[in-house]
């Protein structure tokens, strides 16, 4: 009996110590080893040509004032929307919404909501920025003729946005576009599920992490 005790007890010791000495070692060997690992976004877009870049268009804010997309090295977050879209425009501005609560003051980030109509003009945009608190944000109202704007979405972004004249309406897409420091579409995000918006947020934190290390400045 005292030798099966003696053997239970150095048993006991010896799973302690390997519970004990298993994690350091562990992390010994990834300090000395181990590297970050991170995911590639793909280059999205036209399926005509090889690149996907957005070229350089303008329009005029929510404070009537130019706006030369692209405004700077950033990453850059698109929708196209327009003020009285009853099916999902207010849902999917909520959403852009939850974006710029993590984004909206960081300095390698600018958000635009585009809309395709026309009669969005600067002072309806105004209130519609006022009502999802963009004030001290890069999150910009963007308005233009329904012509460059249709266009926009269409020839430089690939989705739908332009006037249904038959039945007096705006057709536009669910989607979030986000685009590189280049002016590329890496990805494209519906705008009502959680999820969605979450690889947003999460794609978004790599592609700026990116930038960062370009400009080797800190986050």
């Amino acid at each position: 009996m005292a030798e099966r005790n003696k053997r239970y007890s150095l048993g006991k010791i010896i799973t302690l110590v390997l519970i004990l000495l298993i994690p350091g070692l562990l992390h010994f060997y990834l300090r000395q080893t181990g590297e970050n690992v991170y995911l590639d976004l793909p280059y999205l877009g036209s399926p005509l040509s090889d690149t996907t870049q957005v070229q350089p268009f303008q329009l005029i804010n929510q404070d009537s004032l130019l706006v030369r997309f692209p405004e700077r090295e950033s990453i850059t977050v698109v929708q196209f929307m327009h003020s009285d879209c009853q099916q999902f425009g207010v849902y999917m501005n909520l959403a852009m919404a939850r974006v710029a609560k993590k984004f909206g003051e960081h300095p390698m980030v600018n958000l635009y909501s585009i809309s395709i109509d026309s009669n969005d003009t600067p002072s309806v945009l105004k209130e519609m920025a006022k009502q999802y608190g963009t004030e001290g944000t890069n999150w910009q109202f963007l308005t233009g003729s329904e012509a460059e704007t249709s266009r926009i979405a269409q020839d430089e972004f690939w989705l739908d946005g332009f006037a249904d004249h038959r039945n007096n309406s705006f057709i536009h897409s669910p989607y979030f576009i986000l685009l590189d420091s280049k002016q590329r579409i890496r990805g494209y995000y519906e705008f009502f599920t959680k999820d969605e918006v979450d690889r947003l947020v999460g794609e978004m934190i790599l592609l700026v992490t990116e930038l960062s290390r370009e400009n080797k400045v800190n986050l």
